[in-house]
């Protein structure tokens, strides 16, 4: 990573070497018009800096060539492999951190990518060690451009690592996952498998039609709102338990945007009611009801 960026660095943050940079990709015509900066605190820059600079890689072997700038690496068939698996195991890690942005994402939808993901590695290990690389395409590309055909163990290695980290981070996760799949899907559960104090109320749910086709609609706090309390009381309570559970930070982050970008120099005198009732505005699905805030204003007619 330190040799793209440092790369990237001495093309774009120098503006002849940018401009010139610019006008040789439009004179070959290229398809992409320029590099990308990486930004550490932005998930995805990592992946899209990455790939974009392998598939410039060429055109920045011969840009350099001719400022005179000695990259090696960029002429290292060991490195440029290592460098497209790194492109592929990020494209990989940036669909998982973009499923799992975004508002009214429930903690059961985000454990859901997440244990998906952690099956997809489990896949990856398992093809790379046997030598099939079809889900790590530009590597693909690049170790038949240079006739490596030997299985290299160190990505399985590397992808052991990634499954140890995911399962050491997520491992709390499993002892409420019993009740996750209740809440999100107590219309297919096993009963057996189910909390004793549950099962009566989720054989009485799987028997109502109703309630059935509330849940086919696919909106699963509206499902919960509808349910008899006193029926389903032990559902409603585990219910109440996983939702109010935060998953990600996103709403949080946004809200911090948005703070940011109201409370600047040029609206200082910004009191902080009125941020507050921005920030509410913004970041809630609260519509305030603009006919009923008007008729309680008093109108000023002209002379």
């Amino acid at each position: 990573m330190k040799v793209v960026v440092s790369t990237v660095n001495f093309i774009k943050s120098r503006g002849l070497n940018h401009r010139q940079f610019r006008q040789f990709l439009d004179d070959i015509e290229s398809e992409y018009e320029d590099l990308l900066y990486y930004t550490e605190v932005r998930w995805l820059s990592r992946g899209l800096t990455l790939e974009r600079f392998l598939n410039l890689i060429e055109e920045i072997g011969i840009f350099l060539a001719e400022k005179q700038r000695d990259v090696p690496e960029l002429k290292n068939p060991d490195w440029l492999c290592d460098l497209a698996f790194l492109v592929d195991i990020t494209n990989h890690l940036n669909v998982l951190n973009t499923r799992l942005q975004g508002k009214n994402q429930l903690i059961s939808q985000l454990y859901a990518h997440v244990s998906s993901f952690q099956i997809k590695l489990t896949l990856f290990r398992s093809q790379l060690n046997s030598g099939n690389y079809n889900h790590f395409p530009n590597y693909k590309k690049m170790a038949e451009k240079f006739n490596k055909t030997a299985i290299n163990f160190s990505y399985v290695e590397e992808l052991d690592t990634l499954i140890q980290s995911f399962q050491d981070r997520f491992s709390e996760f499993k002892k409420v996952k019993p009740l996750l799949d209740i809440f999100s899907n107590a219309f297919t559960i096993s009963v057996e498998n189910a909390p004793e104090s549950m099962q009566l109320e989720i054989i009485d749910i799987q028997n109502d039609q109703d309630l059935r086709n509330k849940f086919n609609e696919g909106d699963l706090l509206n499902l919960y709102c509808c349910i008899n309390k006193n029926m389903y009381k032990e559902l409603r309570i585990n219910a109440l338990k996983c939702a109010s559970l935060f998953g990600s930070t996103y709403i949080c982050e946004q809200t911090f945007s948005i703070l940011n970008n109201n409370k600047t120099k040029n609206r200082n005198r910004l009191a902080n009611e009125s941020l507050e009732a921005v920030l509410r505005v913004a970041t809630s699905k609260f519509e305030p009801n603009i006919k009923k805030i008007v008729s309680t204003m008093q109108c000023h007619a002209s002379n």
